[in-house]
């Protein structure tokens, strides 16, 4: 084979191991739907998607590094939807309220992807490039807030990073206790203490 045959040959290559990555982590999303996160397994995944479960092996080291890999897709897909949710609001508060929103309604109930992000707290090893796309996603997940906040507030630089992580890290607890059916007895809803938030920015 002569190196221009090659390369397509290294192309369709190529493209059939991107498929079957992408065909398991579409059957570890349908487990995860049915059956929530804790039934995913390498055996589980493996037999929704058709294979056997060493050909799973070939394109993820464990079931960890999968969890990790899909919750990283659905962190993308969360970035998405809170950057259009902000592009269709008619004003910068607004763009921050909806994107805000977003982010609370996708985790919002069972959420099993986004449960499988507690993985990326206590897995260790996970491949650089896996590392890497998960960082970037969650920095996505910031700027979806980071724009709309700086527009609305007028902040820059070290003031508005610091308001961003404190709002990001006020969802995650706000949608914590909410889950964990802690807020309602206290007479608040995840949405009420969203807005006194929001309203108390500079």
């Amino acid at each position: 084979m002569n190196a221009a045959e090659q390369k397509p040959a290294e192309r369709r290559r190529s493209d059939l191991r991107d498929h079957k990555r992408k065909s398991i982590l579409a059957a570890a999303r349908r487990v995860c739907d049915r059956h929530g996160p804790e039934a995913l397994t390498i055996r589980a995944v493996a037999a929704e998607a058709g294979y056997a479960p060493g050909a799973v092996y070939s394109y993820f080291a464990g079931i960890d590094e999968l969890a990790i890999a899909l919750a990283a897709e659905e962190l993308g897909h969360l970035a998405r939807r809170m950057r259009e949710a902000a592009e269709r609001a008619a004003s910068p508060q607004a763009a921050l309220e909806a994107a805000a929103q977003e982010a609370l309604n996708a985790t919002a109930g069972n959420a099993p992807h986004l449960r499988l992000a507690g993985r990326l707290i206590s897995a260790e090893g996970v491949p650089p490039g896996l590392d890497r796309a998960v960082t970037g996603r969650v920095i996505a997940i910031l700027e979806a807030l980071g724009g709309p906040l700086r527009a609305a507030t007028g902040l820059e630089g070290v003031a508005a990073h610091r308001e961003i992580l404190c709002l990001a890290a006020f969802l995650i607890g706000l949608r914590v206790l909410d889950a964990s059916g802690r807020l309602a007895p206290l007479g608040f809803t995840a949405e009420s203490l969203l807005g006194h938030r929001l309203a108390s920015l500079p």
